[in-house]
């Protein structure tokens, strides 16, 4: 599908689901963010946690390459205006107790080495709130698209 046609759907969801097979494929699904624009790459952080956490939760998100966007999750966030999603994600990032790595396999190690301390419970609680404010994720993204929709290719 093409971004011409993308931006003639009419319905929210299906737009915001086909721009994000888009620009996902654009980007090679994550393994070439400098081919997005900033609003592309926030969009696609956005989106991809909201797809990580919805099927598997935060533990997902984190143990996935997703996670390698991590450091710039609360910004993205922050940049579509999801203060109540921001803070969930503030507690599950603050479980680390330290910065967390970039690279998949040192965090995996990590979060593996992390479980005796609780961190599923706190991951829990996180994805209950998370599953609780997730459709204004999709207005949030969904604004944020329609604003920045020329610096979308």
């Amino acid at each position: 599908m093409t971004l011409t046609d993308i931006w003639k759907i009419e319905d929210k969801n299906s737009l915001i689901l086909a721009l994000d097979e888009h620009v996902a494929e654009k980007c090679a699904y994550g393994g070439n963010m400098d081919a997005l624009s900033e609003q592309e790459r926030i969009f696609y952080i956005v989106q991809t946690l909201e797809k990580e956490v919805n099927n598997g939760g935060f533990s997902q998100f984190f143990y996935n390459s997703s996670g390698d966007f991590s450091g710039e999750l609360l910004y993205s966030l922050a940049e579509i205006g999801a203060d109540e999603i921001s803070v969930i994600c503030g507690k599950a990032l603050n479980a680390f107790g330290c910065e967390i790595p970039v690279d998949r396999g040192e965090r995996e190690e990590l979060l593996d080495d992390m479980e005796s301390n609780g961190v599923d419970e706190i991951f829990d609680e996180c994805d209950d709130e998370f599953y609780n404010n997730m459709d204004i994720l999709t207005e949030l993204s969904y604004a944020y698209v329609m604003k920045h929709r020329t610096d979308f290719s």
